[in-house]
């Protein structure tokens, strides 16, 4: 078993043996998809809501929740997902700095739930918001996922 480690602004798809995991999450966004047989997983690592302008989008796709979502459907139903049995976890959008007038954790875990409700993908779980850091482990044989705080 290996664990693929998913960097910021990266995208990962795995399958059993190998697992997913993330470190180091605050206000970025963990998004987790699995399609449960054939076992498949992605995870995604985001930073931001979407890019200000469209010639942003390019080879960054994952350092914003909506093109990220769309690269892992995309990424998933080419490994051998179907898209009807695609299910989501969201994990991360910390406010990391209270004192700061802006939270762009609470606007990352917003805009992740609006694109997977647009999308159609079941969002069947969230460790989200909060104000501690957290790290993420995803088992792309069973699909449970295992989140550790940080504090």
């Amino acid at each position: 078993m290996t664990d693929i480690e998913v960097k910021m602004g990266d995208i990962a798809i795995a399958q059993p043996p190998n697992n997913l995991a993330a470190s180091a999450v605050g206000s970025c966004i963990i998004i987790i998809f699995y399609d449960p047989g054939p076992p498949i997983g992605a995870m995604a690592h985001a930073m931001l809501p979407a890019p200000s302008r469209v010639a942003e989008h390019g080879s960054q796709h994952a350092k914003y929740i909506v093109p990220a979502v769309d690269e892992m459907i995309k990424r998933m139903l080419v490994a051998g997902a179907k898209r009807e049995n695609l299910e989501a976890r969201l994990v991360g959008g910390a406010n990391m700095f209270p004192s700061v007038n802006s939270d762009i954790g609470k606007d990352n875990i917003l805009s992740a739930q609006k694109k997977l409700k647009e999308e159609g993908i079941r969002l069947i779980g969230e460790c989200v918001g909060g104000s501690i850091g957290r790290s993420v482990e995803f088992s792309t044989a069973t699909g449970v996922v295992t989140v550790k705080v940080k504090f």
